[in-house]
């Protein structure tokens, strides 16, 4: 394998150089300019209930929780942090930095581990998250979360569909993640372990997904650290009834677009019989299969098959009376109440909220020297943010709870991740 490796890279572009001629991303610069304009404007939007909780809630006047102008706990330490890391780029663009700090900065960006070294120490540190949380899996769920409760009866029942309780109808439709839970219970005993497992297989996507965009062995392992550091990740990485099942299907799918995209939209699919929301998504795969360096072809298919796929899984979910028909309630004021959820549900994750917005601006600056995937990390982080007010939009029968940011979570990693790397 190792000779192979050296005759055969996976990077098969770099050695033929009339096909990187023909397939080699020229990205338009005014194309650029506005996807990324409108992925930052998306950032700085949702970042104004970190700083001002209560402003954009007062703009359908439904601000029962504080002032608009009040400042939020994370407000000062969010502009302080900016303010720093804002002077400190414009600094660097101006070449004012301090020798020793530039030369500091060239070594990391410089850095990088074998792909042996890093497999290695992935390992390492997929192994030290196994030995402190495993012990999570012997929780009794109902204990953690009500909403198990409902889940418990899913599971006893399904594959039978026909259920009174909508909430109860609305977990067997999700047929891919009503299996997979089944089958931890029937194989483990123990209706979290293939969650937990999820969660583990979630980690490695985010390691290999990162390591493709950035070229770079090393910040595959800063952006797997990135994902484990997360509050709102550790919190919901073994509970069953808010599951990662969606989030991997999903973020396997977008590598799968880098990688093999024939096998794209299988995951897609798997991603929205887990979570019927991912349909929102498509928009999203749609730009990023656009934005990739995939021979013209390729991004025919990809986007041909995603499109197949949502068509199906509408004419499913139509004739087989599922729940989702009868949720639809568009209310536009809620858009804006959906946008300020992002600061209330992650405002532990610190690192996220202070570092949001810096990384989408350095993600621009990469991008216009050139570096597409940068532009499809802005693509896949605001859009992200934008799912959950398009979802409290047009219908009032889900709640948005914290774990539905796991995908930005990862997302985030892995953009602040490529940050780290030249190339």
């Amino acid at each position: 394998m190792g000779k192979h490796s050296k005759s055969k890279p996976d990077n098969s572009d770099e050695q033929n150089p009339k096909l990187n001629k023909n397939f080699e991303r020229k990205p338009n610069s005014s194309i650029i300019w506005l996807i990324c304009s409108i992925g930052i404007f998306v950032v700085l939007l949702s970042l104004i209930s970190v700083v001002f909780p209560g402003l954009l809630i007062s703009i359908v006047d439904q601000n029962l929780f504080a002032e608009p102008f009040e400042i939020g706990a994370m407000g000062i330490p969010l502009l302080i942090v900016n303010i720093i890391v804002f002077t400190l780029i414009v600094l660097g663009l101006k070449q004012k930095l301090p020798n020793t700090f530039t030369k500091f900065i060239e070594k990391i960006l410089s850095f990088d581990l074998s792909k042996k070294n890093s497999f290695i120490l992935l390992i390492v540190i997929l192994g030290i998250y196994v030995a402190t949380s495993a012990n999570e899996l012997s929780i009794y769920e109902l204990n953690q979360y009500g909403d198990f409760l409902v889940l418990e009866k899913a599971v006893k029942i399904w594959p039978e569909q026909e259920a009174e309780n909508k909430y109860l109808a609305e977990q067997l439709d999700r047929h891919v993640r009503m299996a997979l839970l089944v089958a931890s219970e029937e194989i483990f005993n123990n209706i979290k372990v293939i969650p937990y497992l999820a969660s583990i297989f979630l980690l490695i996507t985010t390691y290999f997904l990162t390591v493709k965009l950035s070229n770079k062995n090393f910040t595959g392992l800063i952006a797997v650290v990135l994902v484990l550091q997360s509050s709102t990740f550790y919190i919901y990485d073994t509970i069953a009834v808010y599951e990662n099942f969606w989030v991997l299907f999903y973020v396997f799918s977008i590598y799968l677009i880098f990688k093999k995209p024939k096998f794209s939209s299988i995951f897609f699919i798997l991603a929205i019989f887990s979570k019927a929301i991912i349909v929102l998504w498509l928009p999203i795969s749609i730009l990023v299969t656009l934005l990739s360096d995939i021979p013209k072809n390729k991004k025919i298919f990809v986007i041909t098959t995603n499109i197949i796929v949502i068509i199906i899984s509408l004419i499913i979910f139509q004739y087989s009376d599922a729940v989702y028909g009868n949720v639809v309630s568009v209310d536009v004021s809620e858009f804006w109440i959906g946008l300020s959820t992002l600061a209330s549900n992650l405002r532990f994750d610190v690192v996220l909220l202070l570092f949001l917005l810096p990384v989408s601006v350095g993600l621009f600056l990469k991008a216009r020297n050139g570096c597409g995937n940068s532009v499809s990390l802005i693509v896949l982080i605001s859009g992200t943010i934008l799912v959950t007010p398009v979802l409290e939009m047009i219908t009032d029968y889900y709640f948005v709870y914290p774990y539905r940011y796991v995908p930005l979570i990862v997302f985030f990693a892995i953009g602040l991740s490529t940050l780290f790397s030249k190339k």
